[in-house]
C-alpha cells in the first residue's frame, strides 16, 4: 500500500498543498516551523482520524482562514482507493471512501496503514504501558480481522462494569453481572496479544541485530490476569473489593503490557534514549515485516526529524531494512539529504522543499 497523492486544505499552517509522492523514500526538508511536521500530521490524521499531537479539531484548522480542514488521499496497491476526511470547528466529521460516505474511522486505518517515528519515539520504552498497548492494538488490527470486534466488545463491557461499580454497595459485588463477559472477551484479547508477540519477536530481534548489534533486549508479555478463564475468575474475585472501593476494574487486558528488558533489568532503567529509539525503530519495522508476512500488505512509514537521537550507522542500517521491506517512507529534516550525515549516497529519494507552509 502506498500513498500516491495527498491534498491538504487549511490544516495547521498549510493553507493548500497538493503533492505526488514517490513509491520509495520521500524526503521533506525545510526550516523549523515551515510545515514539515504539519504535513506528516495531515497524513497521519487521514489514516487514523486523529492527530498524533492534538485531540482537538479546532487546533488543527488554519486559524482565521477556514472553519474546517479537508484532507484527500489517493492510494495505490492491489486496488486504488480515494480517501477523504474533513473536520470542522463545530466538531463535525465527514469521511468518504471512493466518494461514498462512511462513519467508520477504521475504514481509513485499514486502507491507509501508517506507522510513525517521532523525535520522542523512545517514550514507548520509558512511558506508561498505555503506549505499548496501543502499539500492540495497531499491529493486531492490521493482521487479525476479529481483533477489532473483540476489543470493542471488551471496552464496552468494561465501561458498563466500571459505571456499575460506582453505583453499588460493597456487598453487592458478588452479583456482578459483567464478570462472565469480561472474562470471555478479556481472555480472547490476551490470547490474540500473546500470539501476536510470539510471531513478532523473531522479526524484532533480527532487525535490532542490524540496527544495534551490541544491544540485547528480551521481550515478554504481561497478561493482566487473563492467562486462562479459571485464573481470570480467581483474579477478578480477589480484586472485587478493591474494584468497588475505587470504582474501576483492576484486572484484564486493559492492564496488559509489552515487557522490555535488557540484561535482566527493565529497559526503561538501563537504556539510553538513543538505544531506546533503536529498540522502538526495530519494533516498528518488525510490525511492518509481520504485516507483509501475514496480510501481504506494506505500511507507510512516517519519520519526523530524520536522524534524531540515532547515530549515522544506526540510521544507515535502518534505511537498508526499509529498502528490503519496500515500504514507502515519508520523512522530514531541516537539512537536504545530500547534507545529512546519516544519508547513504546510493539511496535515492524524492525531495520536497517546504517553506512557509508551501
Amino acid at each position: 500500500m502506498q500513498l500516491e497523492k495527498i491534498q491538504v486544505h487549511t490544516f495547521r499552517n498549510i493553507e493548500r498543498a497538493d503533492l505526488t509522492f514517490g513509491a520509495g523514500f520521500n524526503y521533506l526538508y525545510g526550516q523549523n516551523g515551515a510545515g514539515k511536521t504539519a504535513l506528516l500530521e495531515a497524513i497521519y490524521t487521514l489514516s487514523r482520524g486523529r492527530s498524533f499531537r492534538s485531540g482537538s479539531a479546532d487546533s488543527l484548522i488554519s486559524r482565521g482562514v477556514s472553519d474546517e480542514f479537508v484532507l484527500r488521499g489517493e492510494t495505490t496497491g492491489v486496488v486504488a482507493q480515494t480517501l477523504a476526511l474533513a473536520k470542522s470547528i463545530k466538531g463535525d466529521t465527514r469521511i468518504k471512501v471512493d466518494g461514498e460516505a462512511t462513519a467508520r474511522v477504521s475504514d481509513l486505518a485499514r486502507l491507509l496503514p501508517t506507522q510513525i517515528l517521532l523525535p520522542n519515539a523512545a517514550d514507548l520504552v520509558f512511558d506508561a504501558p498505555g503506549l505499548r498497548r496501543s502499539y500492540m492494538d495497531w499491529g493486531l488490527f492490521h493482521v487479525e480481522p476479529s481483533y477489532l470486534d473483540a476489543s470493542r466488545n471488551y471496552r464496552r463491557v468494561l465501561q458498563q462494569r466500571n459505571a456499575w461499580l460506582k453505583s453499588i454497595q460493597p456487598e453487592e459485588v458478588e452479583q456482578d453481572p459483567w464478570r462472565a463477559q469480561l472474562i470471555e472477551w478479556g481472555c480472547a484479547i490476551g490470547r490474540f496479544q500473546s500470539s501476536y508477540l510470539q510471531q513478532l519477536v523473531p522479526h524484532f530481534l533480527s532487525v535490532l541485530s542490524q540496527l544495534a548489534p551490541t544491544l540485547t533486549v528480551e521481550v515478554d508479555y504481561y497478561w493482566g490476569g487473563v492467562e486462562s478463564v479459571n485464573l481470570a475468575a480467581k483474579k477478578w474475585s480477589e480484586s472485587a473489593p478493591r474494584d468497588v472501593k475505587f470504582g474501576i476494574t483492576h484486572r484484564g487486558p486493559h492492564r496488559a503490557d509489552l515487557i522490555l528488558k535488557s540484561g535482566g533489568y527493565a529497559a526503561s532503567e538501563t537504556l539510553s534514549r538513543g538505544q531506546a529509539k533503536a529498540v522502538v525503530s526495530a519494533l516498528v519495522l518488525a510490525q511492518a515485516l509481520l504485516q507483509v508476512e501475514i496480510s501481504k500488505q506494506t505500511c507507510i512509514i512516517l519519520i519526523d526529524d530524520f536522524g534524531a537521537e540515532l547515530d549515522a550507522d544506526h540510521w544507515s542500517s535502518f534505511l537498508r531494512v526499509l529498502q528490503e521491506l519496500e515500504c514507502q517512507v515519508i520523512a522530514t529534516s531541516t537539512e537536504p539529504p545530500n547534507q545529512h550525515p546519516a544519508w547513504p549516497e546510493d539511496v535515492k529519494c524524492d525531495v520536497f522543499h517546504v517553506k512557509q507552509g508551501r
